[in-house]
């Protein structure tokens, strides 16, 4: 009865935030007739939604845990490249990839990532492995989802984290099993706009707290005078160079414009005029967001000393940082912000899951195991798949401690070697072919996961600090090229006046 008495308030907001997903669960399932509404809404949505979708599936607790915890050991440089990389990523997304995108995915009929780029290079082969790449790649990132979630919710709510990882699996699941592509765009629409009031509550609630803006600075100066230089702190980065935390940025921002999840958010759209009532949504959303966020981690020194932390450096500190500024021990939000804000951690940890589980679900299903089966039951076979693989990410996130931020660049860094040379240079490039294709997605592929694993030991010496990003998409490009160039052959239709020769 003490932890009901003392939660309640907390309690309350987020049962009336699971209400809101039960309704739309339960509306998706009557909108849904088939796997084409199951999977991209039957091609029905509006800009507004699919922006507001579109920026809630980026942002989760990877935003608010990992990049924000970052900060602290990492300063501003940290704030200035993710604020940069993740604009310029989105508004590349929106108004260069999305108009021949949307285009040529009507055109092919496409469902999923990997089905465009077999319909697109009219190879099975490619198909399917474009499958595996996305079912890898997504269980790495919602491991790193469920990770920052249950890293918050179980400091904020005082639970075991292996209760409340089990409880965000039951309810993210259960409304994406019920809904779909109807069930998730609405929730993450709702979670979109909660997500940027969230955003801004714990940076105010630090000026409000030291008495101003000036007063707060110098209480960081005070704590640690370098922290606001624009190298990273070395005591507390460990080894970590500019340029690694521009590779850490560009893995995680390269996913904007490559990620199926997000490029499945242009399926949804009714028609161009859509695309481009949505356009602009999404893109500022972001930049306010990381603009506002960031910030925490390296203000965080007016309130909170490594050693408060544990010690230590790289992740084992900076993932600490912002559930210790919400613990008991700090308490930098009130009862009534409080609770605000845990409901939109829950917002960001779900609208991130459902949308990659749907993703990797529907890829696992229609493109790797049985690419020519009918689609008469796809969507049963689907749900079996988004049960399945949320019930491993949650398994995985309790056994691995990688790291929040670093697997979610390195999900992103996957999606960009495999998918940057293929997709996004296939639909401007006519002159790439199949088999580029291919030894692009293998090359990529191998390339980044052997760096990655390379990357956790000391075989690479002074090499460590590049990361796979780097070595993953120029492997991936050198190839597609290189094969392109040796084959020499014209490959697929262009699909806009946009493509070049």
């Amino acid at each position: 009865m003490d932890w009901l008495h003392e939660h309640w308030l907390q309690l309350l907001f987020v049962g009336l935030y699971l209400v809101m997903l039960a309704w739309h669960g339960w509306l998706g399932k009557r909108r849904t007739r088939g796997l084409d509404d199951y999977l991209v809404g039957g091609r029905q949505m509006g800009g507004v939604v699919i922006g507001l979708s579109f920026y809630a599936t980026f942002v989760s607790s990877v935003t608010f845990v990992g990049h924000a915890g970052r900060s602290y050991a990492f300063g501003p440089s940290w704030w200035l490249i993710c604020v940069v990389v993740f604009t310029t990523m989105v508004l590349i997304s929106w108004f260069v990839i999305a108009p021949p995108f949307t285009r040529r995915a009507r055109e092919l009929g496409a469902l999923t990532v990997p089905d465009f780029l077999g319909f697109h290079f009219d190879s099975i082969l490619l198909r399917r492995l474009a499958g595996v790449v996305v079912m890898v790649a997504s269980l790495a990132y919602m491991v790193a989802v469920y990770e920052g979630a249950t890293r918050l919710l179980g400091t904020l709510l005082d639970l075991d984290p292996t209760l409340v990882t089990v409880l965000i699996f039951v309810v993210v699941t259960a409304y994406t099993l019920a809904g779909g592509f109807h069930s998730v765009v609405t929730t993450d629409a709702v979670q979109g706009v909660i997500l940027l009031a969230g955003g801004m509550l714990l940076p105010v609630s630090m000026v409000v707290r030291a008495g101003g803006v000036g007063p707060l600075l110098d209480d960081v100066r005070a704590a640690m005078p370098t922290v606001l230089d624009w190298q990273p702190h070395g005591e507390l980065a460990g080894e970590v160079t500019t340029g690694t935390l521009i590779g850490l940025a560009l893995g995680v921002g390269l996913k904007i414009i490559v990620e199926p999840r997000q490029l499945s958010r242009f399926y949804g759209l009714a028609d161009d005029h859509q695309l481009k009532r949505g356009r602009w949504i999404a893109p500022v959303m972001l930049f306010t967001t990381y603009l506002v966020m960031l910030p925490v981690g390296f203000l965080a020194h007016a309130f909170v000393t490594p050693e408060d932390l544990g010690g230590g450096t790289g992740k084992s500190l900076t993932d600490s940082v912002i559930p210790h500024l919400l613990g008991p021990d700090i308490g930098l939000l009130g009862p009534l912000a409080g609770a605000f804000f845990l409901t939109g951690l829950v917002a960001a940890a779900m609208s991130s899951i459902d949308s990659v589980l749907l993703v990797a679900a529907s890829s696992v299903d229609h493109d790797v195991i049985a690419p020519h089966r009918s689609d008469e039951h796809g969507v049963g076979r689907t749900r079996l798949w988004v049960l399945l693989l949320s019930a491993a990410a949650a398994s995985l996130s309790l056994m691995l401690d990688q790291g929040i931020t670093e697997m979610s660049s390195f999900s992103g860094s996957l999606y960009a070697a495999c998918f940057l040379p293929t997709l996004i240079l296939g639909l401007f490039w006519r002159r790439l072919v199949r088999a580029a294709a291919l030894a692009a997605v293998v090359a990529g592929f191998t390339s980044t996961l052997a760096w990655f694993i390379l990357r956790q030991g000391e075989w690479l010496g002074g090499w460590k600090v590049v990361h796979e990003v780097y070595v993953g998409v120029t492997c991936g490009h050198v190839v597609a090229i290189l094969v392109t160039w040796l084959f020499g052959r014209k490959g697929p239709a262009p699909t806009s006046t946009d493509a070049v020769s």
